[in-house]
């Protein structure tokens, strides 16, 4: 995940000690079904989405999901709107039957904001996107994998606050990042490799990765000084875990022995039936033979063909090789910054090669861009490298 995770846990972590803890005061007893409570949401949620166009601005649209409790802001097209809409109510209503079963005690407001709009919470924040716990508000210029990143953190706090917990670091990033990598598929929540799998790989070969009783009971402050290692090991244990079918076993043994072990480490082993030091034996061996999507060979590398730099916000198109796919179809534009390909976050230009080459040549994808300050998404051709 590299450095550009770091939005992902800073802010959550400078605002959770407070943050959950007052939110965690007042647990709901039960799930918020009732009529009369569905009223109250309906209303906040009109309140929530009318003062956000009043901040906000012309240019701006509101859209309330009653139904899931969610308040979206953002100047989105109508397609490109409905398209997000209908990803993250999906992929909601996945997770309501799979880890957090809970409906949310409360509105999330989703803001997809302009560029100039758009305020991370800290200096040194990731760029795409964050959440905010105190105010339940999610920010981000991503229109993929970052904000569903963000947006299963929001419904695990609500799911935290339900059980009134407040779950380690390890296990927040951990499921964020596994999930971030998804795809709703025939009515089932498909999980993808990722690219931070390589770098994990080097570490355990070389004997540099956490040691699993270390990496549970790891603090915000030392996850974030070695946050490539930490955020990639978390999302591959919870990864293994979904593997082998015991993710939603290992996180209810999880919430009901919280109180006794908050660390997560006894509920891995009752969920494996295994000490610690053979789970991580296990859990070694898998990685290593896990394989990339794009490392095997193939005969024809993808091509997309911009010149590039690295700037805060992404990566920037500074020109067109000469006969490419992207000059040839104009689809991309000079000064366009890059956010994804293909739905995988490109912060940096080494990320966005990386996201071509685990394509196909021939393949049209998706790519998130901003440009003139909004977020729109492209569909490009994929070309062929020259041997």
């Amino acid at each position: 995940m590299g450095r550009e995770g770091l939005t992902r846990w800073l802010a959550a972590a400078m605002l959770l000690a407070g943050a959950m803890t007052a939110a965690a005061e007042k647990p709901p007893d039960k799930p918020r079904t009732g009529l009369g409570e569905d009223a109250r949401l309906a209303a906040e949620a009109k309140a929530l989405a009318e003062a956000s166009q009043k901040k906000y601005g012309a240019g701006y649209v509101t859209q309330i999901d009653n139904q899931r409790h969610i308040v979206y802001v953002s100047t989105l097209d109508t397609y490109t709107r409905g398209r997000v809409t209908a990803m993250l109510g999906a992929y909601m209503d996945q997770q309501r039957r799979f880890l957090f079963r809970q409906p949310l005690p409360w509105n999330v407001t989703v803001i997809l904001p302009t560029l100039s709009d758009y305020r991370r919470p800290l200096a040194t924040a990731s760029f795409a996107g964050h959440y905010d716990l105190a105010t339940r508000t999610l920010e981000s210029l991503s229109l993929s994998d970052v904000l569903v990143h963000e947006f299963t953190h929001a419904l695990h706090h609500g799911d935290q606050v339900a059980a009134n917990q407040r779950h380690p670091v390890w296990i927040l990033e951990g499921l964020a990042c596994l999930f971030q990598r998804s795809t709703v598929r025939e009515g089932r929540l498909e999980v993808l490799l990722a690219r931070d799998l390589a770098g994990l790989q080097d570490a355990v070969r070389d004997r540099k990765n956490l040691a699993l009783a270390a990496l549970v009971t790891t603090e915000p402050e030392a996850f974030l000084k070695d946050a490539g290692l930490c955020y990639a090991e978390a999302h591959y244990v919870m990864f293994y875990l979904h593997q082998l079918g015991k993710l939603k076993d290992f996180y209810e043994t999880y919430k009901e022995g919280y109180a006794k072990e908050p660390t997560g480490a006894a509920a891995l082993v009752q969920t494996l039936g295994k000490p610690l030091d053979e789970i991580e034996a296990d859990w070694r061996e898998w990685v290593l033979r896990q394989q990339a999507p794009w490392a095997p060979a193939q005969p024809t590398k993808p091509l997309l063909g911009v010149k590039m730099e690295a700037v805060a916000e992404g990566v920037r198109v500074t020109g067109f090789v000469r006969g490419s796919a992207a000059e040839r179809a104009g689809q991309l534009k000079f000064g366009d910054i890059i956010l994804s390909v293909a739905g995988q976050h490109t912060p940096k230009p080494t990320d966005l090669t990386a996201a071509v080459q685990a394509c196909h040549a021939g393949e049209t994808v998706e790519i998130e861009v901003v440009r003139d300050g909004r977020t729109l998404v492209v569909k490009q051709l994929l070309g062929v490298m020259s041997p």
